[in-house]
């Protein structure tokens, strides 16, 4: 009954072209100080296993000074770590996998067919490598059914983008107790086909703004019949993108109130994007939110996606029901002129009115 930690996609090394350079640079440190807190927790948890299913770096020939670094952490691994080359970081003779020396508790599979390594006398781990940015790896193998068997291979279950499509019938066909994959970047859940057990923990580090929500690992008990993994954050960087509706907003102060509560946390190794949206009733200063914004977020960005709000009292002169409509409501705004939130409640109920009498909706 292994304990095991089953990582993926850590994509270090990555451009983060889309960041300023600083925070590129700075980015690319927060992944290798997310993984020394990754080591940190396999050591506490007395794992018996690391298996990293593919793309611990971002590309093939990554920078000697990085794969070095990152080398020298695994090395401190108090137990066996396993790895299968990914699209990314495929393995080919320059690959660092091929070049740098490795640790003595790494294991890179470098083939195209699953070959196996055993952990323990009742445990064998398969796993192949990729060899270019594409592969098809199969599953048929020869396994000794009274062995927990354990396959770790970066792939997609049911795709069709040539990064190792696995079918539900060759996962049946199997016969593996446990698939720990890798590629795809939102976690999947622990699931089972037939008799065998089966998850991809998404990614480590986020890379990408549309890679919200918290990255993780998994770690747990894996034997026969039983899977128990549970998926842990990881220290490393994520995203998150908020909408905030403008409508009602009357002033900067307001919209400030309105934000605050939706942002999340912990802001320090979050980039966050704010789009606002709706109706809105007055031009917000998006420069001085943003230089807010990014005081606490490792990066921030305002997206303003709300449209302006028509002249509101373009009917006051008019004899119809429109310039009563509006005539009343602007009464009603002069006796309340020092209560910002009561103006800015009638401003709306006014621009609601008129969007009625207008045979309009609103966004």
């Amino acid at each position: 009954m292994p304990h095991i930690v089953h990582a993926a996609d850590f994509h270090i090394g990555a451009k983060f072209e889309f960041l300023p350079p600083e925070r590129a640079a700075d980015a690319v440190n927060l992944q290798l100080s997310a993984l020394q807190a990754f080591v940190r927790y396999v050591s506490a948890s007395g794992a018996d296993a690391v298996l990293i299913a593919g793309d611990l770096f971002d590309t093939p020939d990554v920078r000697p000074q990085i794969s070095s670094a990152v080398f020298a952490q695994l090395a401190k691994c108090p137990c066996p770590v396993f790895l299968s080359p990914g699209n990314h970081d495929y393995y080919h003779a320059g690959s660092p996998y091929a070049t740098q020396p490795l640790p003595p508790n790494l294991h890179v599979f470098t083939g195209r067919a699953l070959e196996p390594v055993a952990l323990d006398s009742e445990t064998v781990i398969w796993g192949a490598a990729f060899q270019d940015n594409k592969a098809v790896i199969s599953l048929e193998t020869p396994l000794d059914p009274s062995k927990l068997n354990i396959c770790l291979m970066h792939g997609e279950l049911g795709g069709t983008g040539g990064y190792n499509s696995i079918s539900e019938s060759a996962v049946i066909g199997s016969r593996f107790d446990y698939i720990a994959l890798g590629h795809n970047h939102r976690f999947s859940g622990v699931f089972r086909i037939g008799q065998t057990a089966l998850s991809c923990p998404g990614c480590f580090s986020a890379t990408a703004s549309d890679e919200t929500g918290v990255k993780g690992y998994l770690a747990g008990r894996i034997e026969k019949g039983d899977v128990a993994l549970e998926l842990h954050p990881s220290e490393a960087l994520e995203f998150a993108s908020i909408s905030l509706p403008m409508t009602g907003l009357n002033n900067d102060t307001m919209l400030a109130e309105a934000l605050l509560p939706l942002l999340p946390k912990p802001p320090a190794r979050i980039c966050c994007s704010v789009r606002l949206t709706g109706t809105r009733m007055y031009e917000p200063n998006l420069a001085a939110l943003a230089r807010s914004l990014r005081h606490s977020f490792f990066h921030a960005q305002v997206i303003d996606e709300s449209s302006a709000m028509q002249d509101l009292y373009r009917y006051q002169k008019e004899d119809g029901l429109r310039g009563t409509v509006t005539r009343d409501f602007l009464a009603r705004m002069d006796k309340c002129s020092r209560d910002e939130k009561s103006c800015a409640k009638l401003t709306l109920a006014l621009e609601y009115a008129l969007a009625a009498l207008d045979g309009r909706e609103l966004d």
